[in-house]
This record gives structure tokens, C-alpha cells and sequence, in this order.
């Protein structure tokens, strides 16, 4: 991607965190409330800068909490710096470069198996449940609120349709006695491969946006689905290199539940070919897993994926 010129933003922030003048820089990605840059600085560094909405100062304090505490049980980016920029509604958290080769990115060039990257995220998963809750001090997100989350955005049928699956997941969700840091949204392109530096050909896991306290099923299941791994014989490969002893039954309402919040996230966007892959995602899930999924009377289209 090309650099381009600083916006006053990014130059403030670079001043403000790092004391440092940045001379160019490239958008990586944006979301509703966020976007992440790659910054040069006059100095001759690369950093990464994400900027954060006023309405998500929250996410860019706990983003920097979450990493700080993770160091020593998965690899992760250094944090630079975190904070508001003055003179801007908006709040940044600026890291390390740690380049652009994810490990999805390596898988489709050859370098690492399918099978092995579901290896890594089994384990990657593990490590990251270890780390203390405490240390990054975020507060417990209700299952509930999950559910909330998904009933404001889709219809009563659909939610009808779903309630075997929510039924399971009810009570040990909710479980406070298994409450772990969940990395919340850990596939192949939150995790990056830096090919120079201390930690080069390490896998460091990034993007703690959906970071929160759950059960372990519940981040376990949120891989299983965005990475397609559903089937199970890579299903059994992530599970397997996780070890723990996990709840099968709830990994698969929680994959029925992830799956329906992402067919409806793709929903909410104008992204057709999105829209069609989670249709066709959802079905499958359906057919694979029938007893999580309330058939629709014939007269009841609404309900229909």
C-alpha cells in the first residue's frame, strides 16, 4: 500500500506517545469506530497506530491492558504508547510493526500446512486462557449481552429458530467458577509473523478489540467458526492441540451461536459475496448440527436462513 500524507491525527499522537515527528503513513484497515495505520517516523521506525473514536476511548485503554498483561504467555506487539491526542475527539494506542505476513497470509503461500496453522491456533487458544483475568482488568461480559446483542439485530424468528442452541448455553456460560481472558476473535489474520527483530518467525497474536472474560468454549468456538474449522476433523486438530478438556457439547452451541451472529453481521453490511458465504455457512451448520436448531413450519418463511 502506498504511503501517503500524515493526517493530523496520526502526527499528533506520534508527537503526544512517542515525542517523535511521523513523515508518512498507510491505512491498513477501519472499522465503525476505529482504523489502524502504518506510520514512519523521522527517526526511521515503523509503527503501528490505531485510532480510536471518542465513543471507544474504553476499547483503547483495555486494548493496551489486555497486551501488557499477555506478555509472557503469548507473544504479542510492544505497546509504545496509549492515550487521547489533544485537540482530536479520539484516543490512540500505538505498537510495534511487526510487519505484514500473517498466518493465513502463509498458508496460502505455501510456507505453513492448513493443518499445522489450526495447530497454532489450538494453542495459541490455551496460552491466552492462562493469563490471569485480573491482570487486564476488564469487567465480565455477560452472556447475555451477547444475546442482546444478536436479538436487537435479527428477527424473533430467527432467535426462535436458535433457542436449542441458546438453551445449552445458558447456564454454562454463565458459569463463574470457569470465567477466562478470551482473545474474543483469534484466526489466521490476528496473528502476524515478523521476519526480522527479537521475535522474528514468532507467531504474535493481535487485535484485542473483542477481548473479554468468558468460558474458554465460547473463544474456542468463535475460532472454530471465522476459521471454518467446523468439520470434525479440524475441528478435532484444534481441540486436540488445545488439550484441555473442554465441553463438546457447548463448543457446538457456541459455534451454532457465532454462526448466526456472523450471518447476521454479513447481513448488516453490503458485502454480497459475505452475505452469501454465511448463508451458506449457517445452512451447513443446520444440517451438521440439527438438534441446535429449531425447524421452521412450513408457513413461517420469516424464520427461514
Amino acid at each position: 500500500m502506498t504511503a501517503t500524507r500524515v493526517e493530523p491525527v496520526l502526527a499528533r499522537a506520534c508527537l503526544e506517545l512517542l515525542s517523535a515527528d511521523a513523515v508518512s503513513s498507510q491505512q491498513l484497515n477501519t472499522g465503525s469506530r476505529s482504523a489502524v495505520y502504518r506510520v514512519a517516523l523521522a527517526d526511521g521506525r515503523w509503527v503501528i497506530v490505531k485510532v480510536f473514536s471518542d465513543t471507544a476511548r474504553r476499547n483503547a485503554i483495555s486494548e493496551s491492558r489486555v497486551i501488557e498483561a499477555a506478555k509472557g504467555f503469548v507473544p504479542v506487539p510492544a505497546v509504545l504508547g496509549c492515550g487521547p491526542v489533544h485537540g482530536h475527539p479520539a484516543t490512540a494506542l500505538v505498537t510495534a510493526d511487526l510487519g505484514d505476513l500473517t498466518l493465513d497470509g502463509a498458508v496460502k503461500a505455501g510456507r505453513i500446512a492448513r493443518q499445522q496453522a489450526l495447530e497454532h491456533l489450538g494453542v495459541l487458544l490455551v496460552r491466552f486462557h492462562q493469563i490471569p483475568g485480573t491482570r487486564a482488568g476488564l469487567p465480565v461480559r455477560p452472556f447475555t449481552e451477547h444475546v442482546t446483542w444478536l436479538a436487537r439485530r435479527c428477527s424473533t424468528e430467527v432467535m426462535n429458530r436458535l433457542e436449542p442452541a441458546l438453551e445449552v448455553m445458558a447456564d454454562r456460560c454463565a458459569d463463574s467458577g470457569r470465567l477466562m481472558l478470551g482473545h474474543g476473535d483469534l484466526h489466521g489474520d490476528n496473528i502476524l509473523i515478523p521476519d526480522r527483530g527479537p521475535g522474528a518467525g514468532l507467531l504474535h497474536v493481535i487485535d484485542f478489540a473483542q477481548s473479554s472474560l468468558c468460558v474458554p468454549e465460547f473463544d474456542v468456538a468463535q475460532t472454530l467458526t471465522v476459521t471454518q474449522a467446523v468439520d470434525p476433523a479440524e475441528r478435532q486438530q484444534v481441540i486436540a492441540a488445545y488439550g484441555n478438556g473442554l465441553d463438546e457439547p457447548l463448543v457446538d452451541a457456541s459455534v451454532a451461536f457465532h454462526t448466526v451472529r456472523c450471518w447476521v453481521h454479513a447481513n448488516l453490511t453490503r458485502d454480497e459475496p459475505s452475505r452469501q458465504q454465511w448463508a451458506a455457512r449457517l445452512h451447513r451448520a443446520t444440517e451438521r448440527t440439527p438438534h441446535l436448531f429449531r425447524t421452521p413450519t412450513p408457513m413461517d418463511e420469516r424464520s427461514r436462513w
